[in-house]
């Protein structure tokens, strides 16, 4: 039901799709250095599934600090068409 097949979605429709954490169940993907605004667009427009991103820190191996952007996605199956279509994760 994407708005990319010219569907409503409920989820949307009710405000409860995107979420300002990450749960437990959702299948997770890091994915730094990427525009987190047009990843967002993406996501609300082709795929169907909550989803939540967010920023935090993590320890590199270096033992840095380092920013870490990660996106969560309810749907295991829908992070592989993310990883697949978006292009804002392939950088040319």
């Amino acid at each position: 039901m994407a708005l990319a097949r010219h569907e409503v979605n409920a989820l949307n429709v009710l405000g409860v799709r995107k979420l300002d954490h990450i749960p437990d169940n959702f299948t997770r993907l890091s994915v730094n250095g990427v525009d987190l605004r047009a990843l967002d667009l993406w996501v609300y427009y082709n795929l169907d599934s909550r989803y939540a991103i967010k920023k935090s820190l993590k320890i590199d191996s270096n033992n840095k600090l380092i920013e870490n952007q990660e996106i969560g996605i309810e749907d295991s199956r829908e992070i592989t068409m993310l990883t697949l279509a978006c292009p804002h994760l392939h950088r040319r």
